[in-house]
């Protein structure tokens, strides 16, 4: 069963429907219940986006075809665990329930940097930290020092970058700022992120070495949260 972290009043950024206009926050989200169903409340500390040029994402606006794009000190993909997908498990990972049944949805996203795709079904081997953010989300942006310095001491646990629903020069321009260089794959349209049935961002996914979800994180990761999920990769691995 997939545990989930992430408490009451955590703020998260409202990541559904970007609007051309700023908005100004009015709340929080609050989460019930076992099974992860989030109220979306309002907004905390989140600056909406704006949306993107034309390009692939016709709901959103954002594009991937200026992808590859070259960033400083950035990993690229192939680094990350590629493995044979159990067949039947990718077909779970594929349903509606997604995430609930603890298998990544069999989705293949373009990397940041490289010319090349990361099938998410297909990661095994390693465990992995999952971050799902956006350059446009304010809680997203805070916390990404703290996955930085994670990922630069933590060994035989991989890091993830999902840039969702933006603009990607914009990450690209952000990401050296903090000092991110894990790898970054790209999910213009958002697909991993509504796989997770969270209306926002950020989200933090612990994946084990057998490519299931066994923990995440709903909002800003705090130190202590983080600590959690590293904590059980670790030892599982």
């Amino acid at each position: 069963m997939v545990r989930e972290g992430g408490g009451m009043d955590k703020a998260i950024c409202h990541a559904t429907e970007p609007t051309r206009e700023p908005r100004r926050p009015v709340g929080v989200v609050t989460r019930f219940g076992v099974t992860g169903i989030l109220v979306m409340l309002g907004l905390t500390g989140c600056a909406v986006p704006t949306g993107g040029q034309g390009g692939s994402s016709d709901v959103h606006g954002y594009s991937t075809e200026a992808l590859p794009i070259t960033v400083e000190g950035l990993e690229d993909c192939g680094g990350l665990p590629q493995g044979p997908a159990d067949g039947d498990r990718a077909e779970e990972g594929a349903e509606v329930a997604g995430l609930d049944r603890g298998d990544l949805p069999s989705l293949s996203l373009p990397c940041l940097n490289q010319d090349a795709a990361v099938a998410l079904g297909e990661l095994r081997g390693q465990p992995v930290l999952i971050n799902l953010w956006a350059s446009w989300c304010g809680p997203c942006r805070k916390e990404m020092p703290l996955l930085a310095e994670a990922a630069s001491r933590t060994k035989n646990v991989g890091f993830l970058g999902v840039n969702t629903r933006d603009d990607p020069s914009m990450a690209a321009a952000f990401l050296p700022e903090v000092g991110v260089t894990y790898p970054q794959v790209v999910d213009v349209d958002g697909e991993l992120l509504d796989t997770t049935r969270v209306r926002g961002l950020p989200v933090t996914l612990a994946m084990d070495a057998e490519g299931r979800i066994v923990d995440r994180v709903i909002g800003e990761v705090s130190p202590d949260e983080l600590g959690r999920l590293l904590s059980q990769l670790t030892d599982a691995g």
